[in-house]
This record gives C-alpha cells, sequence and structure tokens, in this order.
C-alpha cells in the first residue's frame, strides 16, 4: 500500500513538473517550434528582450501586481487586526462581505465592473485593473492575515500600552514584527494572483494598459513564439529566486528565535 501511495505522488509530482522543464528546455530549442528540439541558442532570449511590445505588458502586469498586492496587504493587515479585537455583533457578516468575491464568480464581478466604469465614464487603465485585481487578490491576503492574527496573544496591547507605547508603536514594534511571515505570504499570494489574472484583465483593461496574460493569450491566435518560452523560464526562474531568499529568512529567524 506504501509503495502504492509513493508511486502515484511521485506521478502527480512528475504531471505537474513536466511543463514547466518543457517550457525551460524548449526556450533554447534552435528549431522555434514546440514540436521538435534542433539544437541549442539564446537567441530567443534576445528577441524576448527586444520585443517592446512584449515587455511593455510585462512592465504592465508587474506594476498592477504590486500596487493591487501592497495595497491589499495593508487592508489585510487593518482587517485582520480589527476582526482580532471586535467583539461586537455582525463579526460573521464583515467575514462573509470580506470573503464574497471568492464565491462569486470572477466574470461576473468584471461584467459587474465593467458597467460600473461605464456608466461613472471612467477610462479603462491601470487605475481600473488594479481595483478589479485588489478584489479578487483582497481576500486571500485578509485570511491569510487572520489566520496568524488569530493567533496573537491578545493581551500585547495592553501590554504594550503598559510599557509607554504608542498605539504606532505598538503596531511597527509589536504587532508587525510577529506577523511579519504572514504579510510576506499574502503579499506573494496577492501579487501572483494579480500577475496571473486574466479573467478581470480581459474587461478592465484599456488601450495601453493590455496585461502579459492577455498578451500570450491573443499570441494563441496565431502560434505562441519561442520568446514566450524564454519569458516563462525566467519568470519561473525569478519565482524559484523568491521562493529560496523567503525560505532561507524563514529558516534563519527560526533559527536565531530557537537558540534565543
Amino acid at each position: 500500500m506504501d509503495r502504492l501511495v509513493n508511486g502515484i505522488a511521485r506521478g502527480v509530482f512528475v504531471f505537474l513538473y513536466i511543463p514547466i522543464v518543457a517550457v525551460i528546455v524548449y526556450s533554447f530549442n534552435a528549431a522555434g517550434t514546440n514540436t521538435r528540439f534542433d539544437g541549442f541558442t539564446l537567441q530567443w532570449y534576445v528577441d524576448l528582450f527586444r520585443d517592446g511590445a512584449l515587455m511593455q505588458t510585462l512592465r504592465t502586469s508587474a506594476i498592477v501586481a504590486v500596487l493591487a498586492a501592497s495595497i491589499a496587504t495593508v487592508i489585510g493587515i487593518m482587517f485582520a487586526l480589527g476582526m482580532v479585537r471586535y467583539r461586537g455583533r455582525g463579526k460573521g457578516g464583515l467575514m462573509a462581505m470580506i470573503a464574497l468575491p471568492l464565491i462569486v464568480p470572477e466574470i461576473v464581478l468584471g461584467v459587474a465592473l465593467l458597467s460600473v466604469f461605464s456608466a461613472t465614464k471612467v477610462p479603462l487603465g491601470i487605475a481600473t485593473l488594479v481595483l478589479g485585481h485588489l478584489i479578487v487578490s483582497l481576500p486571500l491576503a485578509t485570511l491569510v492575515l487572520m489566520s496568524s492574527a488569530a493567533m496573537l496573544d491578545p493581551s500585547l496591547p495592553e501590554a504594550a500600552t503598559d510599557l509607554g507605547c504608542s498605539p504606532w508603536q505598538t503596531f511597527t514594534r509589536v504587532y508587525f514584527p510577529l506577523l511579519r511571515p504572514a504579510v510576506i505570504a499574502a503579499w506573494l499570494l496577492s501579487f501572483t494572483t494579480s500577475f496571473s489574472n486574466i479573467v478581470m484583465s480581459t474587461f478592465l483593461s484599456g488601450v495601453g494598459s493590455t496585461t502579459l496574460p492577455l498578451k500570450i493569450y491573443s499570441s494563441l491566435k496565431n502560434g505562441l513564439t519561442p520568446s514566450i518560452n524564454a519569458l516563462g523560464a525566467l519568470l519561473i526562474l525569478l519565482t524559484l529566486v523568491i521562493v529560496l531568499a523567503v525560505g532561507v529568512t524563514q529558516m534563519r529567524r527560526i533559527l536565531v528565535d530557537s537558540r534565543s
């Protein structure tokens, strides 16, 4: 039985990582097609950085993702700390409201926002993209932060006040250091959700604000170029570097805390 479970687990991992390996391998393919491999080349990486339109969509996606993730994390921190200390009625209703975008189909949210922006004559662009991505990423960031905030000692604010801390000092010197791992996780999750979003971006992107997923999706009509494989390989490498950096930082913190 154990061998069967191990075999299934290994098969699942192989199935998940085969596409990633294929993208990296074919980003060096001299044939210029994904049907055969004819040798090693770096030409597609050169073409990638020469493709101004593709790089512009990458910059747009990065800007929108950074803004949406940062705003979602800040709001999530405030909401999480407020909900942990809140003891009145309606707490369940507030939780339902923050989690509602996770339940409602994203295409419905996109159509609703587009209708609102059209009725108020708000031009589509970076701002509308950030607002749309914020609605999608805010519940994720908030739930991650609430799970960590709920584990904090409820007497921390009183203890900090007794020691002479102002509310801002209580947050920066007590709450934030304890919530730092959750803040990093919430920001990264929100960034990834926004960066890869395509449904909301389809409705809320305007002229000059096309995101990378939309650019790649539109390229399917004429066939994907090898430069897309090169871009995918670079994004995979960047993701791996970020994950390793965060993991090493957290491991060092755990070791320091264990020694102290």
